[in-house]
């Protein structure tokens, strides 16, 4: 359920504008190992508040904003590595490195701007690309199950043109400041031009990825580098079942050896439960999580799932069993 705030100003010289602030959140508390045995035991696994505020701005045009807030008692204050965050029912976690000051953190951050022909959003955002949309399947893992070789996120600023052109469709362009299939290597800005469909069950987005690369980065760089990359993912709800797949090229900056990867989900709702699989694999390293999830009500779940993760040369793994309260 959502607690919404109206507030309402009366603008002389135009009339009268009315501005939407809405608040969600959601508390996680249960059991978990994560991949590297750092957090084990009964957990605080997350907190979260979200923002997000709307403006008719008139003519066809309004603004929308959205600020994610983040807490989480078990993660220490200092520099760190941010892992787990909102449990979303049916969604995947995501992972960010970042310097913490306290153990609230900020999340995704956007602002866009609806224009008759377009959207523009300017966002600071965990999620580099499109590649993990294929990872249908429900699970409430600790670590990043895009991590391990297969699929690798981090924190971007990014602005982001969306425009359409027929029923369902649009075609999408992007300017990435950073670097999001390698966290740790510096980089110059990456420009992104894609589409995405959406309609009659189905769900279709393909990018197309280059990087400009600074003289540092270059330096930095493996031999025989690519500086472009492409990603695809399909994803088919039947309503008796939901399918996803995707490929994600060799990655930007990478050695000229990386491989593509190949990533699939499965989830199947039963009535109030639902329960799902998701699987992926680049060069040696793979990763697999098995997910179920039972709603008490619309804001209350309980979610059980495992996860496996293999670099190509160590297999670990991680579960959780977490009560989920959204409101």
């Amino acid at each position: 359920m959502k607690k919404t705030m109206i507030a309402l100003a009366t603008i002389a010289a135009m009339g009268s504008a009315s501005a939407q602030v809405t608040m969600t959140g959601g508390v996680d508390f249960g059991y978990i190992k994560n991949l590297a045995e750092t957090s084990k035991g009964f957990t605080n696994w997350g907190a979260y508040l979200d923002f997000s505020a709307t403006e008719d701005l008139g003519g066809g045009m309004s603004v929308a904003a959205f600020m994610e807030l983040n807490a989480d008692s078990s993660r220490a204050s200092g520099s760190g590595t941010c892992a787990g965050t909102a449990l979303i029912p049916a969604s995947a976690t995501a992972t960010a490195t970042c310097a913490i000051a306290a153990s609230v953190y900020s999340g995704d951050r956007s602002l866009t701007l609806n224009m008759p022909v377009a959207s523009l959003t300017m966002a600071n955002t965990r999620s580099g690309g499109n590649q993990g949309a294929a990872l249908v399947g429900p699970h409430a893992l600790w670590d990043d199950v895009y991590s391990h070789g297969v699929i690798s996120r981090a924190n971007v600023d990014a602005v982001v043109l969306a425009v359409p052109v027929a029923a369902g469709v649009k075609v999408i362009g992007k300017y990435v400041e950073g670097a999001p299939d390698y966290a740790a290597t510096p980089s110059g800005a990456t420009s992104v031009l894609g589409f995405s469909y959406a309609g009659n069950g189905l769900t279709v987005g393909g990018y197309y990825n280059s990087t400009d690369y600074t003289d540092a980065a270059k330096a930095a760089l493996p031999a025989g580098y690519a500086t472009t990359s492409t990603d695809l993912s399909v994803v088919y709800d039947a309503g008796v079942a939901k399918v996803g797949f995707g490929y994600d090229s060799a990655r930007r900056g990478k050695a000229s050896t990386d491989q593509a990867a190949t990533l699939a989900g499965l989830s199947i709702p039963m009535g109030a439960a639902t329960v799902g699989v998701n699987w992926g694999k680049r060069d040696a390293a793979s990763f697999y999580t098995l997910g179920g999830q039972y709603n008490l009500s619309k804001r209350t779940n309980i979610t059980a799932a495992y996860g496996n993760a293999d670099s190509g040369t160590k297999a670990t793994n991680e579960y959780a069993l977490i009560l989920h309260h959204s409101f």
